[in-house]
């Protein structure tokens, strides 16, 4: 799949999830894919793994995810994202800071996501 149809799926994933439309984002996953819980260094797996873990994300605090811009990494792409969390009333818990999200994919669909602090790391 061209890196520009990736980049689209990618767009449509961080766009649901800022507006909490959680099954539409995890319909942008495969079944079985893989998802990083980096607070408790785990590995979610499957779509109803990730779903329990966003949604108790989303009732302590409000994490807004915007890619800046993606580096294609041969089959992967690498998202440079602008990442902040907000508590329930909007007030800042985590400022914006710029994390590193590479994802992998299976036909159309997003297999695998891990997170990197920094661009060398993620894109090695």
């Amino acid at each position: 799949m061209p890196h520009e149809k990736r980049t689209e799926i990618l767009d449509q994933a961080y766009r649901f999830f800022n507006e909490r439309r959680v099954d539409e984002a995890l319909a942008l996953m495969t079944e079985d894919v893989e998802w990083p819980d980096v607070a408790n260094g785990v590995v979610l797996h499957g779509r109803e793994g990730v779903r329990p873990y966003w949604m108790a994300q989303f009732a302590l605090g409000s994490p807004v995810v915007v890619p800046a811009r993606y580096i294609d990494a041969g089959d992967d792409v690498v998202a440079v994202v602008k990442q902040r969390v907000d508590d329930l009333d909007g007030k800042p818990l985590v400022s914006e800071h710029v994390v590193y999200h590479r994802y992998s994919f299976a036909g159309d669909r997003i297999r695998r996501m891990t997170v990197h602090g920094d661009e060398g790391e993620a894109t090695s």
